[in-house]
This record gives structure tokens, C-alpha cells and sequence, in this order.
């Protein structure tokens, strides 16, 4: 992508899935945008919700949805 600041740059969202030790299981977000971490969302109690989450600060913080979603 070509352009100046946030809007020519890849935006990324990573959730992770999260067991505890005693069986629950927690998704937790981030977003990077050009390989770099810009911010760690919290706990979630599925990856939907995280997802939501994510797209909700990409809108909101950087202007934009994000150009890719990745769940791990």
C-alpha cells in the first residue's frame, strides 16, 4: 500500500486462544500494523468477541478496519 501515516500502512489482528491451566479459555487481541505491535487488547471470552473488539480500536484509534484477521 502506498501512502503517508496510518492509512498506507498494513494493519494486522492477531487473536490467541489461551487455556488456563485449570481448563478455561480466554482470546486476547493485538494489532500491528508494518510488523510492529501497536496494541494488546484484553481477555475475551471468544474469538468473535475479540474480533469485534480489534475491529472496534482499528476504526477507532487508526481510521480503518484492519487488512487482515488472524487467528491462532
Amino acid at each position: 500500500m502506498i501512502g503517508c501515516g496510518t492509512r498506507g500502512k498494513m494493519i494486522d489482528v492477531m487473536i490467541e486462544r489461551w487455556i488456563a491451566p485449570g481448563g478455561r479459555t480466554d482470546f486476547l487481541w493485538s494489532v500491528w500494523r508494518d510488523g510492529k505491535r501497536v496494541h494488546m487488547g484484553g481477555k475475551c471470552a471468544s474469538a468473535d468477541a475479540a474480533e469485534t473488539d480489534a475491529r472496534v480500536f482499528c476504526r477507532q484509534r487508526l481510521g480503518r478496519e484492519p487488512d487482515e484477521i488472524t487467528r491462532l
